[in-house]
């Protein structure tokens, strides 16, 4: 899964720039997804070679593995706020179906900003209107992709 998500946001979706500025980034559904009982380690390292190569392919510098290292890191906390109790068992992937839309959109949509944030103030090390702007339509629109991957995902089942 994780090659063709790197090469989906390399050869296509960073080359559409929608209205010229918003990127979309949907390789984050690959970390949003992962269970809650993942362990530390394997959580870490696998978001740092997922931004590594996404860094390695469109030549950023370390932009995206900070990033992606960065909400895997505080994704147990995130998880802890937004998630309810009980809704799922050790090994489940994180699913609309399977906790809820409001949960799984507030969680979604939390990484997603946090991550778009981080990674424009670092591309640009500057935080402005234009960079706040860019990174909200970016979430968004990543956002809303998540949820339809999601939702084909769910009715592939």
């Amino acid at each position: 899964m994780l090659p063709l998500f790197v090469l989906l946001q390399v050869l296509v979706l960073n080359e559409i720039l929608f209205f010229t500025y918003i990127n979309p980034y949907l390789y984050l559904a690959l970390i949003i997804s992962l269970p809650l009982k993942t362990p530390k380690w394997f959580l870490l390292s696998y978001a740092f070679l997922l931004g590594f190569f996404i860094d390695l392919f469109s030549g950023s510098l370390g932009f995206h593995s900070t990033a992606t290292v960065f909400i895997a890191f505080i994704k147990p906390a995130i998880s802890k706020i937004t998630i309810p109790h009980n809704v799922l068992a050790d090994t489940d992937e994180i699913t609309l179906n399977k906790i809820g839309t409001k949960s799984f959109i507030t969680f979604s949509l939390i990484i997603i900003v946090v991550h778009n944030s981080l990674l424009f103030i670092l591309e640009h090390l500057n935080l402005s209107l234009p960079i706040l702007v860019k990174s909200t339509a970016s979430s968004l629109l990543t956002l809303i992709l998540i949820l339809i991957l999601d939702l084909f995902r769910a009715s592939k089942k």
